[in-house]
């Protein structure tokens, strides 16, 4: 029997159930009244009953047609919640970035993109440019924001965004004065790639008489910079605040400095449709046109 059941005859059947009336169901269902009168007569064939009285206005169920038609809802109410689940989308998605990334750019695309689809889990972690490169290669993550495009046969790199990296400084020392001392570097460590074109820029200044100092969030940069400790290289806009409130300022050392971060993935990777859908909401967030 199960072979021979088709969908459209039991949808048919309950809209003609609902209906009382074969030609209502018919103006419902866009069949003709022949085709509605067919599919109730193959199914009645198929089950070996009768499940409707014919009457003069329209048709009522007979006692076997009220048995089917609760196996009917049932069957309808199962395959609405296979089509809601086989089409969810859900899955567990591992993504490092720098910390700095992270606070001035990325927490709400990840929010946005959890809101839109609530049965996927991102562990978000943190991490240095080398550290990322090498948790992509060894797939410990699916996918790794960093700064500069690695240029590596392994690697696929598609760029985010450009952004202008600053010297900042407090507000209350002088420029020369601090500039002619020995001069406090804060940052990220040695392993951070910012703090490493803050040392090369110094060196090409010919400032020899630095030190690094260093601390784990971005925040604790700005906090130790603010004090008037010493200098930092940074996103420009994660202290727009503080620079309009003349907390801090810029220390200008020569050109401009921009970054163009980028969205890496392991090459010869097979992406899964939830990377796939994360990785194209994550591009449409940064370049909405080009999507």
């Amino acid at each position: 029997m199960l072979n021979r059941l088709d969908g459209k005859y039991i949808y048919t059947f309950l809209k003609v159930y609902e209906q009382r009336n074969i030609s209502r169901a018919s103006i419902i269902l866009g069949f003709s009244q022949s085709t509605v009168t067919n599919h109730i007569q193959i199914l009645e064939d198929i089950l070996n009953v009768q499940l409707f009285h014919r009457t003069l206005n329209g048709v009522t169920p007979t006692e076997k047609g009220e048995l089917f038609m609760k196996y009917a809802r049932e069957f309808f109410k199962l395959a609405e919640e296979l089509k809601d689940n086989i089409n969810k989308t859900y899955g567990v998605l591992r993504v490092k970035a720098l910390e700095s990334f992270c606070v001035t750019h990325f927490s709400n695309p990840i929010i946005d993109f959890l809101k839109n689809y609530e049965e996927v889990e991102i562990k978000l972690t943190t991490g240095f440019h080398q550290d990322i490169i090498e948790d992509v290669i060894s797939q410990k993550v699916d996918f790794g924001i960093i700064p500069f495009d690695p240029r590596m046969s392994k690697i696929t790199y598609t760029p985010l965004l450009e952004e202008e990296f600053v010297f900042i400084m407090a507000n209350d020392r002088e420029e020369k004065k601090l500039l002619s001392s020995n001069i406090n570097v804060i940052g990220f460590g040695g392993n951070c790639i910012y703090q490493s074109m803050a040392n090369q820029i110094l060196i090409d200044h010919e400032k020899f008489d630095y030190k690094n100092i260093e601390y784990a969030s971005l925040e604790m940069i700005k906090q130790t910079v603010l004090s008037g400790t010493g200098i930092a290289l940074v996103p420009k806009c994660s202290v727009m605040n503080e620079l309009s409130l003349n907390k801090l300022k810029i220390l200008n050392l020569g050109e401009p400095i921009t970054i163009k971060h980028g969205i890496i993935e392991l090459k010869s990777k097979q992406n899964n449709p939830i990377s796939e859908l994360f990785k194209h909401f994550i591009l449409d967030c940064f370049n909405p046109t080009k999507q």
